[in-house]
């Protein structure tokens, strides 16, 4: 880790308080992500991309889709990228010796790679973990990369992901009738499919498996590669503003201010903007696909460094200004944080428990509005459980396991 400035040193925080802002920070991600993973729960699949496939949206679920899009799509994703990436080099200082930091690195992978392979084939297709361990191999030796370089491959590989959005526009721009009937079939399936998908989710867990284990291996197959792409490269930003103590409220407030003066009206903007395009047009073809989804694979970057400044900011006032705003918001989230995987699978659980038959079966029954009161409940069961099972042990459950697996020893349990 670079060293600060002379001028930075006074303004830096204590090394508890920084985790505490990166715990704090996660956490915000992992909630944040719960908004546009409830969509995939509880509509059929091509709803999480065309959210048209269904029919006509009123007004209000017009509203609700597009403040997701300015506010929460992929842009908790790569929050959350981000900090895997800071948390690679995190875990690797922590273990000191460089032989076993890179011994417990890739068991560390390993097992994230199996516990996403059963979390995508036995609750939910949707499953990221597979697409961060993979990313997390294939990254490591970049964390001896100077910070220059970092940046450089990471944006790179953002231009490399919106150079493929525009291929999918040229190639859908010269389709034949034939192949634009098809391409129009993929994201508008007639009702028949569409009925017959409702009808498995909303069945027995056993029904359900033909559609969540074709929908992991597509998911795990023709996404995985452009998934990895775009991942690796936050993951790569994340390792870079770790290395220059950014993600560590380390620098003053006021640059945390001015980034954020910056960044959050600019990702707004573009995503905005891309959201426009799409809902106005009601997911007209190709480019609702392709080119409309640009702005906000810009604007998604913009704004996840936006929210960052924000907790950064929150840190600052938690140290130099005792009991505040930021210090309560720091402090109940710092724990969802430090429970990532165990909350992250138990969002699944819960709403696999609401949406699927083998639960209410409120699957394809509820508003997007009444969706969110969904999120929201499970934020706060998500907020009170983690504090009150961190007040009694040292890990969750998931990270206890994972733990105990990577060091191949059962760890300390209760506190």
């Amino acid at each position: 880790m670079s060293e600060l400035k002379a001028s930075q040193v006074n303004l830096a925080l204590s090394a508890n308080a920084r985790y505490v802002c990166l715990d704090a920070l996660r956490g915000f991600a992992l909630l944040g992500i719960l908004m546009m993973n409830a969509i995939a729960f509880a509509y059929p699949e091509i709803v999480y991309s065309n959210p048209f496939a269904a029919g006509p949206l009123s007004n209000a679920d017009k509203l609700h889709w597009f403040l997701s899009e300015l506010l929460f799509a992929e842009k908790f994703y790569a929050l959350f990228a981000m900090l895997f990436g800071a948390g690679i080099l995190l875990m690797a200082e922590r273990a000191g010796d460089e032989q076993q930091a890179r011994r417990l690195h890739y068991r560390r992978m390993f097992w994230l790679l199996m516990i996403g392979m059963l979390h995508g084939y036995l609750v939910w297709w949707g499953d990221i973990l597979v697409t961060y361990a993979i990313a997390g191999m294939i990254i490591y030796p970049c964390r001896y990369w100077r910070v220059r370089n970092l940046w450089i491959l990471a944006v790179a590989l953002q231009f490399a992901i919106s150079l493929l959005y525009l291929l999918m526009y040229w190639g859908g721009s010269g389709m034949s009738p034939d192949e634009l009937t098809e391409t129009y079939l993929t994201f508008f399936p007639p009702a028949s499919e569409l009925t017959a998908e409702i009808n498995a989710n909303r069945g027995t867990w056993w029904e359900q498996a033909s559609y969540r284990v074709a929908s992991t291996v597509e998911y795990q197959t023709s996404y995985l590669i452009p998934l990895l792409v775009r991942m690796s490269g936050i993951m790569l930003m994340g390792m870079a503003l770790f290395k220059t103590s950014v993600l560590l409220a380390a620098r003053s407030s006021r640059f945390y201010i001015i980034h954020l003066s910056l960044s959050l009206p600019t990702g707004w903007v573009l995503s905005a903007t891309g959201a426009w395009l799409i809902v106005s047009t009601e997911f007209a073809l190709p480019d609702s696909f392709s080119i409309n989804r640009l702005w906000n694979l810009w604007g998604a970057l913009f704004t996840a460094w936006g929210y960052t400044c924000v907790f950064m900011l929150f840190a600052r006032q938690l140290e130099y200004r005792g009991e505040s705003i930021g210090a309560a918001i720091t402090s109940r989230l710092a724990p969802v944080g430090q429970m990532a995987l165990t909350n992250y699978l138990m969002q699944s659980i819960l709403c696999s428990l609401v949406f699927y038959g083998w639960g209410f079966g409120l699957y394809a029954s509820l508003s997007r509005w009444q969706v969110t009161a969904v999120v929201v409940i499970i934020w706060v069961a998500q907020i009170t459980w983690s504090r009150w099972w961190l007040a009694r042990f040292y890990y969750g459950p998931a990270e206890w396991a994972w733990r105990s697996a990577t060091q191949r020893r059962r760890q300390a349990w209760r506190r």
